[in-house]
């Protein structure tokens, strides 16, 4: 903490931080390890969203309240969407030895990862206004109702961009498997 801390100029920035860092390191934990599906990468995550959160402490109003919860979640979603670019996707066969049986297929595992990362890609290229929202329902699993109170809109609005941002989506795959 004293790292993050460091980079904070008045006690008061100091003291904001502080009750941040505490109040959601376990929720940015939880959403970076819910993409990365790894906790060390996890970690690198969380840490890279205290160190933005710190050199943006400004743009945070108050310390506890749904806007900042809304936005932090906003850093270490990308963040951890950047990370997992970042990684080459293949499968070593021999992490597949001992499940491979008859009726598995492995191109059927292949094009699953392959058409899940597809998706992901093409929703962090979306607009963060569905960007957003179509992330949180599906990546998340969050309701139209919590993710209506996460971004602080009503949830008719949340259901209205998740029917556009999904129209969007499908035409997007559509160009992009032509």
């Amino acid at each position: 903490m004293l790292i993050y801390l460091n980079l904070l100029n008045t006690e008061e920035e100091k003291s904001k931080f502080e009750q941040i860092y505490y109040q959601y390191k376990q929720l940015l934990f939880y959403v970076a390890n819910k993409i990365l599906n790894d906790e060390y990468l996890s970690e690198d995550a969380v840490h890279e969203t205290f160190i933005k959160i710190a050199e943006n402490i400004s743009h945070i109003s108050e310390d506890i309240c749904p806007q900042t919860k809304g936005y932090i979640v906003i850093i270490v979603r990308n963040i951890s969407l950047n990370m997992l670019k970042k990684q080459k996707s293949y499968i070593d066969i021999d992490d597949y030895s001992e499940i491979i049986s008859d009726d598995y297929s492995l191109e059927d595992e292949v094009l699953s990862k392959h058409s899940y990362s597809l998706i992901i890609e093409e929703i962090s290229n979306l607009p963060i206004t569905y960007k957003d929202v179509l992330y949180l329902t599906y990546v998340e699993e969050l309701s139209t109702k919590e993710i209506a109170c996460l971004i602080n809109i009503e949830n008719e609005a949340v259901k209205k961009r998740l029917q556009r941002g999904r129209k969007i989506l499908l035409e997007n795959i559509r160009k992009r498997d032509k």
